[in-house]
């Protein structure tokens, strides 16, 4: 995500939730975590998903499904922060940080804060980290225009910001700085081209690219997190892509680790620097002396220090010696730098190429991976004139378990008028996506050719979001109750069509 929009997402946010009660916390998926807040008028969820450039943070009305036993994690977070109300918010968004103070839980004192962070993840913390939300410098344009890297003195100007300020006129591109700066911003921009399909939302126009203006960070997010996350969640219910994830995902934290220790290493030996100038400025003093473990001596700058020697070594061996490893140590740290923005690159891609769905270019017809959920019910599998996949009940069970086991609340649900007849889902890739009207009819025509109507000319046929039919407690397998019809098709019953449609 990048920084300008998070800070702009935080300002929303903060207000949005001030005063709000975290209901209860899930964990539909590795990595993904949901927070059920109070809320009026239906509930609402906040998501959240860390990954430096595919992360996700949005509020959605749609909640994703749970596994049936929450990991140790969530009961750990669901216990210390359920029933705790959300305030003001503390901002380091250069580092993709907020953090929330939360009110008092069973335990005062502890747990202060609520802290999102879009790198590491979500945690409780009693003290703001001392470097969160350190005051932001920043470059002139003349500065920018000359500095291809300059990402790496000042963060916030990503190479996506400076490659569209490269597009803009000099006036242009200075107007768009100091709103950056100033954190001024009054619209969000989300690119429809297709070769930009999973775009991330940005505070900038998008300059020869197709594109939807939004007036608010938390809807343009929610637009973006939902059209990414859900049909994410549904490509890693493949077994394979769940573990391939995982273990890919423990791979590069095993090299971050190994690369944060050496820099660590490398920033004690450079530390020793201090203890050879030291002794470079009392070396007329010291010189003679032999056979110290340890000499108290007096810095330039830093002060009286006690330097520890090795005491098979003379002092100026000594010295000479710390100066060799500190210079190696200034060498390597540039190395490691180089090295970690290697393995930070190779990671991004790498969640990129799981934490993404499939593009529209990527997704033919014929060709739609089935999830290995459907192995172990009676439906048959068909793909509309448009590219969505359609399941159909073979019988009652089949008819109960689609409703509860392969549909998404957004997916459609279709079922034949007065009478009996299977029971027809349509998957939708997410919350907001359209559907033609000619899917709807295919869709409506499969549920016809399985119900009582099946001889007919023609069928009236049910359409209503998965979310608002309810099985019947205590009925039997597949009876339903329908609480909103979103539309009623009136359907030509063409036998050919299971034929022309059916997933081979």
């Amino acid at each position: 995500m990048d920084a300008h929009f998070f800070r702009a997402l935080a300002q929303e946010l903060e207000i949005n939730l001030n005063g709000r009660r975290v209901e209860k916390i899930f964990s539909p998926a590795d990595g993904v975590w949901t927070f059920s807040l109070q809320s009026t008028g239906g509930k609402e969820f906040l998501l959240f998903r860390p990954a430096k450039s595919v992360g996700l943070f949005f509020l959605s009305r749609v909640k994703p499904l749970n596994p049936a036993n929450p990991p140790a994690n969530v009961m750990w977070l669901r216990k210390r922060l359920s029933g705790r109300r959300i305030f003001e918010a503390h901002h380091d968004w250069v580092n993709l940080r907020v953090a929330f103070t939360i009110s008092p839980g069973r335990e005062p004192g502890r747990y202060k804060f609520l802290l999102f962070d879009l790198k590491k993840g979500v945690s409780l913390i009693h003290e703001l980290p001392e470097d969160f939300g350190a005051p932001v410098l920043w470059p002139s344009y003349a500065e920018i225009k000359d500095t291809p890297e300059i990402w790496k003195e000042f963060p916030q100007i990503s190479p996506p910001l400076r490659k569209a300020m490269d597009r803009l006129s000099p006036p242009e591109a200075q107007t768009l700085l100091n709103n950056l700066e100033s954190g001024t911003f009054n619209s969000f921009y989300i690119s429809t081209d297709i070769k930009d399909e999973f775009a991330p939302p940005r505070v900038w126009p998008l300059k020869g690219s197709a594109q939807q203006k939004i007036g608010s960070a938390i809807e343009a997010s929610s637009l973006y997190g939902e059209k990414v996350l859900f049909p994410t969640m549904e490509k890693l219910e493949n077994s394979e892509d769940k573990s391939a994830l995982k273990s890919g995902k423990k791979k590069f934290k095993r090299v971050m680790n190994r690369i944060e220790q050496e820099e660590d290493r490398l920033r004690d030996l450079l530390k020793r620097k201090i203890d050879a100038e030291a002794l470079q400025a009392e070396m007329y003093r010291i010189k003679p002396l032999r056979a110290l473990e340890k000499i108290t001596v007096n810095h330039p700058e830093q002060g009286e220090i006690v330097v520890a020697l090795d005491p098979l070594l003379t002092p100026m061996e000594n010295m000479t010696r710390i100066f060799k490893f500190a210079a190696k140590a200034s060498r390597g740290l540039k190395h490691m730098e180089r090295r970690r923005k290697e393995v930070e690159d190779e990671q991004d891609v790498f969640l990129n190429q799981n934490l993404l769905p499939p593009s529209s270019k990527d997704k033919q017809k014929k060709n739609i991976a089935i999830p290995t959920k459907y192995k172990n019910i009676a439906v048959a599998l068909f793909v509309s004139s448009d590219g969505f996949l359609i399941i159909r009940g073979k019988n009652s069970k089949a008819n109960h378990d689609i409703l509860g086991k392969v549909s998404s609340v957004f997916d459609y649900w279709f079922h034949v008028e007065g009478g009996p007849g299977s029971h027809v889902i349509l998957k939708r890739d997410h919350p907001g996506q359209e559907v033609p009207e000619k899917t709807f009819e295919e869709a409506a025509t499969l549920a016809a050719l399985k119900s009582y109507k099946c001889n007919d000319s023609k069928a009236e046929v049910m359409c209503a979001l998965v979310k608002d039919v309810r099985k019947i407690k205590g009925g039997a397998p597949g009876q339903v109750l329908v609480d909103n019809v979103s539309k009623t098709l009136h359907v030509e019953i063409d036998p050919s069509l299971e034929e022309s449609l059916a997933k081979k």
